[in-house]
């Protein structure tokens, strides 16, 4: 019999093959089956970023999130242009000054959909194991991909208060944090997607032995 271990952080080992009676097609047939798999789950993962989350079920992002996080860094101070340049003053006289907007506001809704790219699938030949989601990415990315599936709290500092205003965005005196809820991604595809998985790759194993044999 197949057996497999479909594992929530986006794993798919192989622990028992046919190798007895298919030791001729064994390896082509794992190789496929499970690379076939990684790539459909790849495709799921991608799709429930796109719609934030499976069947929206994420928070959407406040309107203001997305023009924060177009801050810039200058050291320690983070600031975001909240103006533009235009002319003013009498005709011969005009100068380009500063116009500031009241209130910036962003249309995104969906979050993290600049993580979309970076999720992948590997194959492992010596584990037979394929590897889904942010696969031989930095730890810095894989630490902000852990940070959002648990949520997190951003303390609001003086000078972020005074910006947040600045961007019409005023918060109360006793709000000492920006809260940002929990979005988790893997776990709850594989948990979702296990039985499926399972019978995918005894499906595609089998018939690409096959396949190969009739070849």
């Amino acid at each position: 019999m197949l057996e497999l271990i479909v594992d929530t952080r986006g794993e798919i080992i192989l622990e028992d093959m046919f190798r007895v009676m298919f030791p001729r097609y064994a390896d082509r047939a794992i190789a496929s089956a499970l690379k076939s798999e990684g790539y459909r789950m790849r495709g799921i993962l991608k799709e429930d970023i796109r719609t934030g989350g499976h069947g929206g079920s994420w928070d959407k992002l406040n309107p203001h999130t997305g023009v924060l996080s177009r801050r810039k860094r200058s050291g320690r101070i983070m600031s975001i242009k909240n103006y533009r340049m235009v002319w003013k003053g009498p005709r011969g006289k005009k100068k380009r000054v500063r116009k500031y907007k009241g209130v910036m506001l962003s249309t995104r809704q969906n979050p993290l959909m600049k993580l979309r790219g970076a999720i992948r699938y590997k194959y492992d030949k010596d584990l037979e194991m394929v590897r889904i989601g942010f696969v031989n990415v930095s730890r810095r990315l894989l630490a902000l991909v852990n940070l959002h599936a648990e949520g997190f709290e951003t303390p609001i500092t003086p000078k972020m208060r005074k910006m947040l205003f600045a961007l019409g965005f005023p918060v109360k005196k006793n709000t000492q944090t920006l809260r940002s809820p929990e979005r988790p991604l893997i776990g709850p595809a594989f948990e979702r997607e296990q039985d499926n998985i399972v019978k995918n790759i005894r499906h595609k194993f089998l018939n690409n032995v096959i396949r190969y044999m009739n070849e």
